[in-house]
């Protein structure tokens, strides 16, 4: 795939420059960007989760995981995402502090379409009916752990979990930005419903939000759900068109780039092997023996999957690839991006959820482009060097 090549920053970055090499000198490391991850585990985004809680302590702080409905029900994914966390607490791998816990707060269970149209707030969100919404269990199995989250699912006397009822996503979002103003990334795995509940709450998010992260869309390839449409899009498209018309400190990486980052069946398997605490590379850390034996399990479904419908032995790593964008001394060096406005299609028919990138400098007559803030859309990526840091910190 060709695109134009961009120089790397960590503002947006015009579609004209070139990829640059990486300075001689080595700058004093900056401290860990926090980072909140909203999210619908998901094999892929369990990956994800266990990479930037195990791996990333002098990278990120994971100020919390936000649940929103996507591969499973939102139900599903708080259970899910409180799942892992108790794992990587059991394992001794993610560092916190004596008594502290993760936030993990629950989210939209429905799109914004099926809200009352009244309801600009999304006041009912947390609690809508979700009975019509479509979840992907026929590629992450129906309790989106491939069918082994029971033989992982712990207790704990002393959880590692902060959740509380009545505490919302959007909200949480919002509190942390304005906690800490300029420093919070959200990755956003999963359709964009939270995220634009949030700017619609809270509008002043725009300037204390540091950047957005977003896995979604296809630009120049065929689409995962349908030739026009990539799930998270497709998941709810006036959200995912509200927040590209809301903030430009957005990176957005679709599946023009995650369909090229694929770990093969052979390494998968590999994580099944126990290694000894003197084979962990630091920095980076290597995820646990827990987390390994745990992905390999949960991948087995989703590893069929991709046999099955895209005929090769192993899988995408699409969330993980979107992790990468949230550091930026990765990103700087691995992504090429293209910049500019970002559109949804609305409609319900066959284009409903397909993305559209204006990275054109100027038209003749204003459109419907013309106010959206430009954003970086990842086009390309270095495949091998993106592998090379998935692989080194999952030990394959």
């Amino acid at each position: 795939m060709s695109s134009p090549a961009t120089t790397h920053t960590n503002a947006p970055v015009d579609a004209s420059s070139t990829r640059t090499a990486s300075p001689a000198s080595t700058p004093a490391s900056p401290p860990p960007r926090k980072l909140i991850i909203d999210t619908d585990p998901g094999v892929d985004d369990a990956f994800a989760i266990a990479l930037a809680l195990e791996t990333m302590s002098t990278e990120v702080e994971v100020l919390g995981l936000t649940t929103v409905f996507g591969n499973v029900r939102r139900d599903d994914a708080t259970r899910n995402a409180r799942t892992l966390v108790e794992m990587c607490a059991l394992a001794g791998s993610w560092r916190r502090e004596a008594g502290a816990r993760l936030p993990v707060v629950d989210g939209a269970r429905a799109p914004l379409a099926a809200l009352d149209e009244d309801d600009r707030s999304g006041a009912g969100a947390s609690t809508a009916d979700d009975s019509a919404v479509l979840v992907a269990d026929f590629v992450h199995g129906e309790d989106g752990f491939g069918g082994v989250r029971g033989a992982y699912e712990t207790r704990p006397e002393e959880s590692a979990v902060e959740h509380r009822a009545g505490r919302e996503a959007a909200d949480f979002i919002a509190e942390m930005c304005a906690k800490y103003p300029g420093e919070v990334t959200v990755l956003a795995l999963a359709p964009l419903t939270n995220i634009a509940l949030t700017f619609r709450r809270h509008p002043e998010c725009s300037e204390t939000m540091g950047e957005l992260v977003v896995l979604g869309g296809a630009f120049e390839v065929n689409g995962n759900v349908n030739p026009a449409a990539e799930a998270n899009i497709l998941g709810d498209p006036e959200a995912a068109d509200e927040v590209f018309g809301a903030f430009e400190r957005t990176f957005v990486v679709g599946l023009d780039v995650t369909t090229r980052v694929r770990l093969s069946g052979a390494e998968i398997e590999r994580l099944e092997t126990v290694l000894r605490d003197a084979d962990a590379v630091s920095p980076p850390r290597r995820c646990s023996n827990l987390l390994r034996a745990f992905l390999h399990d949960a991948t087995q479904f989703y590893k069929a999957y991709h046999l099955r419908v895209a005929d090769f032995d192993g899988i995408y790593v699409h969330d993980p690839t979107a992790l990468l964008l949230a550091l930026p001394h990765v990103r700087d060096a691995v992504f090429t991006f293209r910049r500019g406005a970002v559109r949804v299609a609305l409609a319900r028919d066959c284009a409903r959820g397909a993305v559209f990138l204006d990275a054109r400098r100027a038209w003749l007559f204003r459109n419907a482009w013309s106010d959206r803030p430009r954003v970086s859309v990842a086009m390309d990526v270095d495949v091998d060097a993106a592998l090379r840091e998935l692989r080194a910190r999952l030990g394959v």
